[in-house]
């Protein structure tokens, strides 16, 4: 097995994640470090807990819900597996809230009007 964390020298990381994609590391313990930027496909994904501590708040929350479906997505990826498993391990006082995120559409809130002045000034630019 593998280690993987953002504590970890860009040479060692990048070593890993190697030996993982090549199948020479069958089993990777992550930090939440693979929910960003890296791309390593696996056909079991096991989420050991949902609490990240945020020191800005001074305590432990709960996962956003896109950082647990971008860990989950790493499972069973089409051109890599034919299925994937997810198995999320959180309190039970969470579990409706998981199982809403896995089975429910989820509302999308569009950002667009926040940033009009800077997307119109763009189109401006481009001469679109």
């Amino acid at each position: 097995f593998g280690i993987h964390h953002a504590g970890m020298s860009r040479v060692d990381r990048t070593l890993v994640e190697e030996l993982f994609a090549d199948g020479h590391v069958q089993v990777l313990v992550s930090t939440a470090t693979l929910a960003w930027g890296v791309n390593l496909p696996a056909h079991t994904v096991l989420i050991k807990g949902t609490q990240v501590y945020n020191p800005e708040k001074g305590r432990w929350m709960e996962l956003g819900m896109l950082d647990v479906l971008q860990m989950l997505g790493r499972a069973g990826r089409p051109q890599y597996d034919k299925t994937g498993e997810g198995i999320l391990i959180t309190q039970h006082s969470e579990l409706q809230y998981y199982l809403s995120l896995m089975n429910q559409q989820l509302p999308i809130e569009s950002q667009f009007i926040s940033k009009l002045a800077d997307n119109l000034n763009a189109e401006i630019v481009l001469g679109n």
